[in-house]
């Protein structure tokens, strides 16, 4: 091991020992992990004999990366900077050009596009599964890059799946499971306090690391439970036979989420699709729309949709007809609408675990926001992105059972914008639309 100017705590030697390409980190809380995490990242920068080693601290958001992580790195890596660390992007520059970043999940896109040698995934219980198996893990892939996998325990969500495989796979995986009843490092007396101070469920899962606790405020966890408890969490859902329905929760300053549907013939919803994007234009759902392989049914857009884009000068309403989409307006109902209506449809919904595994990780994790002046949780939910995820599928259980019903009526809205652009309905609909493109695009 290369050495630094850095004495870990002896619950972390061995990690920093480990011969494991990858390793899980269950620890309690003020054990230290942190700076164990970011002094690793040195040494796996200085050992690396590759050309150019890029490593990563990734937090669950930016901010925290920043708040958390970034004054460490630049602390214990200032014995071997290369030059001054970079402020704007985050990075550490040390001895032969070998990088260390401070990046958060919650924008993924910014991640894409880079190769790591080795990295830390922090708070890995709050990540979305696709940042790691869609753009982590391929950014290991060509150099054989390392990662750790760590965070508090919040349910039985992706966090807990990489802790039982590395239970059963210690050839692959290092495990330190790290409570703090058998750690050492914080005095039973003050642990004694904590548990006088604290709720049960939340002492045991912050200092116990329990995954049995149950996240506080979840919205939907006992229909969570019966989802997985009658085998409704399944693969290859999508039935070539059936249209394909498709309702889009629109960000615009947060992730744009798309949730493709069928309605089955025994009655169920079959979630068979969930496309999510963040920072990146309309026209990458188009794309996905337009390279769909079956018959797209309806496609609804929130309500929200009819407001005018300051850049375009458009509406999404007509973004989405000019390519030759004839979309409805999903009913403008209260968030607590949207979820009474999520609650009836739940024992009907069956969901595509492959293609669909963002969803299910954003619906365990909806909860509501806490009042910390009022000591209750409000009536709203919290805002991260698995509020993204979960309103595009409250918008398709508002129109799931309803189809029928007649969409809010376009041609009043938009007559007078198209009109403005040069557009009318009755040109719009007939200006060169794509080669096969109504006949699976069914109003």
């Amino acid at each position: 091991m290369a050495q630094v100017a850095y004495t870990p705590r002896q619950q972390f030697v061995a990690f920093h020992n480990r011969r494991q390409r990858w390793a899980v980190l269950c620890t309690h809380r003020r054990a230290g992990k942190t700076v164990a995490l970011v002094n690793d990242l040195v040494v796996g920068a200085l050992e690396n004999q590759l050309h150019r080693p890029q490593l990563a601290y990734v937090g669950p958001t930016y901010r925290q990366a920043k708040r958390v992580a970034w004054p460490y790195l630049k602390e214990y890596a200032a014995p071997y900077l290369e030059s001054p660390p970079s402020e704007s992007e985050l990075s550490v520059t040390l001895h032969g050009n070998r990088k260390i970043f401070c990046l958060g999940a919650d924008n993924p896109d910014s991640l894409r596009g880079m190769y790591l040698d080795g990295g830390v995934g922090d708070e890995y219980a709050l990540f979305k599964p696709s940042v790691f198996t869609q753009i982590i893990r391929p950014a290991l892939s060509d150099r054989n890059g390392w990662w750790v996998f760590t965070s508090t325990p919040r349910g039985k969500n992706l966090f807990y799946d990489e802790f039982k495989r590395a239970q059963l796979t210690p050839e692959e995986y290092y495990l330190l499971n790290l409570p703090a009843s058998q750690s050492g490092i914080i005095p039973e007396v003050e642990l004694e306090a904590l548990r006088r101070d604290m709720d049960p469920e939340e002492y045991a899962q912050e200092y116990e690391c329990s995954f049995d606790a149950a996240l506080k405020g979840a919205i939907y966890a006992s229909e969570i439970n019966d989802l997985f408890a009658e085998h409704r969490v399944r693969s290859r859902l999508y039935d070539p036979v059936l249209p394909t329905h498709v309702v889009f929760d629109l960000g615009f300053t947060d992730a744009t989420v798309a949730t493709y549907w069928q309605e089955g013939p025994d009655g169920t919803v079959r979630v068979v699709r969930v496309i999510a994007s963040t920072g990146q234009a309309i026209e990458a759902h188009f794309q996905a729309l337009e390279d769909f392989d079956g018959e797209l049914g309806t496609i609804w857009l929130p309500h929200d949709a009819r407001a005018k884009n300051l850049q375009t000068g458009r509406s999404m309403v007509e973004q989405f007809i000019k390519e030759g989409y004839r979309p409805q307006i999903v009913p403008n109902h209260k968030v607590r609408d949207r979820i009474a209506a999520t609650r009836k449809l739940f024992p009907s919904i069956v969901i595509d675990d492959e293609a669909c595994g963002d969803m299910i990780e954003a619906l365990k994790g909806y909860r509501r926001e806490w009042d910390d002046k009022h000591l209750m949780f409000k009536d709203t939910p919290l805002h991260d992105w698995c509020s993204d995820y979960a309103d595009s599928f409250g918008y398709m259980a508002v129109v799931a059972r309803s189809r029928s019903r007649a969409g809010a009526d376009l041609s009043a809205v938009l007559t007078d914008r198209l009109v403005s652009s040069g557009y009318n309905l009755e040109t719009l609909f007939a200006d060169q639309p794509r080669p096969g493109a109504f006949p699976r695009r069914i109003a």
